[in-house]
């Protein structure tokens, strides 16, 4: 049986609803993990700028450009996790808006971050389609986007491609598909504590084509261990960053 495309959407965002989610992304959760802050340091522009930090939870990457001394608004779809940021966090501006509708004026923000592949969440690839056009609108000209994607090719061959660790790797994460109607769409199937997913999860060539059909110019992508070399990226490398500008 198929799930409608709503149904996608809801069972993701019920996922971060759920109080396992809360606990995980809360309190215990907090600052930039270490290639986040590289790139950060690399290519956002200095203090206090403006950043617009979608997909922020319960505020594990704001609360961090925040006390960097950037003016940041965070947004998240998930209710229960802009509460606890708020809780958490209550100086920080922190809303409760969907990334493929944003509430903000054209041209009014320096950076725009999704972090931790929270623009996998949204789903069909067209919502995934109408983020990047949205944060194309809100960002001024020469304004940076960085992004975090999931790799499935990557994530199954991270152990390397022999046995036993590789090929164990490969059948894992191959077995989890089992029933999966979306891999076509390159949505693979999570699970976790707080539930089922269907996440984005194709090579970052598809997301470097979804950036550029929206007009960004692709700065880099980079590995979450650093490494550079594309193909090592896109056969190694379970979790992708893309750097991106505005013109």
């Amino acid at each position: 049986m198929t799930t409608e495309p709503a149904s996608v959407t809801s069972a993701n965002l019920a996922n971060y609803d759920s109080p396992w989610s809360v606990a995980a992304y809360g309190a215990n959760l907090r600052g930039l993990f270490p290639a986040e802050q590289a790139i950060i340091d690399e290519y956002f522009p200095p203090p206090p700028s403006t950043v617009l930090d979608l997909g922020c939870g319960a505020g594990r990457t704001t609360v961090a450009l925040h006390e960097a001394g950037y003016r940041v608004t965070g947004i998240d779809l998930s209710q229960a996790l802009v509460a606890e940021a708020r809780r958490l966090y209550p100086a920080i501006d922190v809303r409760l808006m969907d990334a493929t509708a944003l509430e903000v004026p054209d041209a009014s923000v320096d950076v725009a971050f999704f972090s931790y592949n929270g623009i996998d969440c949204l789903y069909p690839v067209s919502a995934r389609e109408r983020c990047f056009a949205e944060v194309y609108r809100v960002l001024r000209p020469g304004g940076v986007f960085l992004l975090s994607s999931h790799n499935a090719i990557g994530a199954i061959f991270s152990g390397g491609y022999f046995y036993p660790r590789g090929y164990l790797n490969a059948l894992a994460g191959l077995w989890r598909q089992r029933g999966n109607p979306y891999l076509r769409e390159w949505y693979w199937r999570y699970d976790d504590p707080g539930g089922a997913q269907h996440l984005f999860s194709a090579p970052p060539s598809r997301t470097v084509a979804q950036a550029r059909a929206a007009g960004f110019e692709v700065l880099e992508v980079r590995g979450a261990t650093g490494e550079r070399d594309p193909g090592r990226i896109a056969r190694r490398q379970q979790h992708v960053y893309f750097v991106l500008r505005h013109p």
